[in-house]
């Protein structure tokens, strides 16, 4: 009976809100005067009467025959400026950050995070060797310098700080409002611009209570079993600039000695 239970909630998720049948609706739009249209329409809606297998065979017809997305390349987990046309952006700084290999729990994958911003007062065709050097010295001392790399505890809260004008639009994981606070502060600071309190929000996702957690039993007493969340402290291990439209595209800014010590790169034409 569970399995049935899981696809009634399955099911109703494809049907209700900004899902499946939404996505069915928003390609056909209004068929009511094209006889043709509205029959193929009702083909790939699922209905809430229809079991796993006909809602599968109605997603394959959409996707397969309607969309046909086997004709069309593969660009899931890509950047979407991968796609868009050169130069028009500004060069974008990225810093990536990484749960220690040895806090990881047995069968569990390493997390990581990611920051970044975009230099507002350059362009690929301003930008020079030099001024990538000097932003590689400066990400060095503020997120990688010896006993002092920065790093924060990523968690469920997000933290918010955005300002266009700064080049920055920070979404950060965290594990209070305090600590994506204090990151963001750190980020604005580090690129000497101004903090403004109005700029950072914050939100707590909801818990998604349509997933019961099972039941274990230790010495004859039943509770919930041990569940991994995410609350794991990252710290910086890398470093790179994005310059569109140039050949390299991607420029390392920090690089890692043998010894593990961080350094800040030079580039050279």
């Amino acid at each position: 009976m569970s399995g049935v239970r899981n696809w009634a909630l399955i099911r109703q998720s494809l049907i209700n809100g900004n899902s499946y049948n939404a996505e069915v609706n928003a390609h056909f739009g209004d068929p009511s005067a094209d006889a043709g249209r509205n029959a193929a329409k009702n083909l790939c809606l699922i209905t809430s009467t229809d079991s796993m297998q006909i809602a599968l065979q109605r997603q394959s017809f959409f996707y397969h025959q309607v969309l046909k997305i086997q004709n069309k390349p593969i660009i899931i987990g890509q950047p979407k400026t991968i796609f868009d046309s050169e130069v028009t952006y500004h060069p974008e700084v990225s810093i990536e950050f990484r749960q220690d290999f040895t806090s990881v729990p047995r069968g569990k994958q390493v997390k990581d995070a990611r920051l970044g911003w975009r230099l507002m007062n350059e362009t690929s065709e301003s930008l020079t060797f030099e001024k990538i050097n000097n932003i590689a010295l400066l990400v060095y001392q503020h997120f990688f310098l010896k006993n002092n790399v920065f790093n924060f505890n990523k968690g469920k809260v997000i933290g918010w700080y955005t300002s266009p004008i700064d080049g920055l639009h920070l979404q950060l994981y965290c594990l209070d409002v305090n600590e994506a606070e204090r990151v963001a502060k750190h980020v604005v600071q580090a690129i000497n611009k101004t903090w403004n309190d109005n700029l950072f929000k914050s939100t707590t996702p909801k818990r998604n209570n349509l997933t019961t957690p099972p039941q274990i039993t230790i010495l004859g007493k039943q509770q919930d079993a041990p569940v991994w969340r995410p609350n794991i402290n990252v710290k910086a291990y890398k470093a790179y600039m994005t310059v569109w439209g140039t050949e390299t595209k991607v420029y390392e800014l920090i690089g890692r000695l043998a010894n593990g010590e961080f350094v800040a790169l030079t580039t050279a034409n």
